[in-house]
């Protein structure tokens, strides 16, 4: 088995992820690396302390509390009655999983504690580190990224929001090679999932990146045979939508006068149930 790394930002749509990967998929990561001591955002880094009036006066109350509530639900170390989700501390303890907290994950001490368990693959999915040398070349079979559209389509910070935004009724989901600029490494696979009339921006992040997993899964399995995997560039004048950061004012007031939500009480508590999103 290909040993591999998870890296990513603790939230509940990356702690969905994590529990996927594990327990329905199957893969289990030599280790997962959290992104800590705060948030990179615009090319800054920021305490946690910081990041709430930051938010509050960037993006105002209501995006500032999804995030919060994505954002706090990912790091509590909870484990849920029968087949909820499992926090990442409960994950780790049950599948014998090391977690590995890192406000850099191409700093010295990561890069030496991915070299020390031998990874051969690190893969990220809703991280909000630039991955960078000597990460990049670390790992045997490179460092790749799940991306949730269809690159070169809609590269950026919130992608679903974008695509939400702009009336897709089609989410897609990209693996690819993870390079030095964001959203421009060579992809690897994609596939694309319909969009319901009901879902949320929560139930889209989770089922987009979820279908990820398979696609992961098919790539682990080319690796192990010695196969190597087709792969094609990502060719950013083709795009329509360009690369977006964050969600400027303006945006957020479009994207709830359109009709669409963030995040329902039912969605959280399907998330927190772990119920198979993508069934069906």
């Amino acid at each position: 088995m290909i040993r591999f790394a998870y890296g990513c930002t603790p939230s509940v749509m990356s702690l969905y992820f994590a529990n996927t990967l594990v327990r329905r998929a199957g893969l289990t990561p030599s280790c997962i690396v959290l992104s800590s001591g705060g948030l990179h955002f615009q090319k800054k880094r920021y305490t946690p302390a910081q990041v709430l009036p930051l938010f509050l006066k960037q993006f105002g109350a209501r995006f500032t509390g999804y995030n919060v509530l994505a954002g706090l639900s990912g790091a509590l170390p909870f484990r849920l009655p029968k087949s909820g989700l499992m926090g990442f501390q409960a994950l780790s303890q049950t599948y014998g999983i090391p977690l590995v907290l890192s406000d850099d994950f191409s700093g010295e001490a990561t890069v030496a504690e991915l070299r020390r368990r031998e990874v051969e693959l690190f893969v990220t999915c809703m991280c909000d580190q630039l991955i960078r040398e000597p990460l990049l070349s670390l790992p045997r079979h490179g460092c790749v990224n799940i991306h949730p559209s269809l690159l070169p389509e809609f590269r950026g910070v919130d992608s679903i929001f974008q695509a939400m935004l702009h009336g897709q009724r089609e989410i897609g989901t990209t693996l690819h090679r993870t390079a030095a600029r964001i959203d421009a490494g060579d992809v690897l696979a994609q596939s694309t999932l319909p969009r319901a009339d009901t879902d949320t921006h929560m139930l889209l992040t989770v089922k987009s990146t979820s279908a990820g997993i398979g696609l992961l899964k098919q790539h682990l399995a080319l690796l192990e045979r010695g196969q190597p995997p087709s792969a094609r560039p990502i060719d950013v004048n083709t795009a329509r939508h360009p690369y977006r950061s964050w969600p400027e004012r303006a945006e957020l007031h479009r994207f709830q006068a359109q009709g669409n939500v963030f995040w329902r009480a039912s969605d959280f508590r399907r998330v927190l149930g772990f119920e198979d999103l993508n069934a069906g």
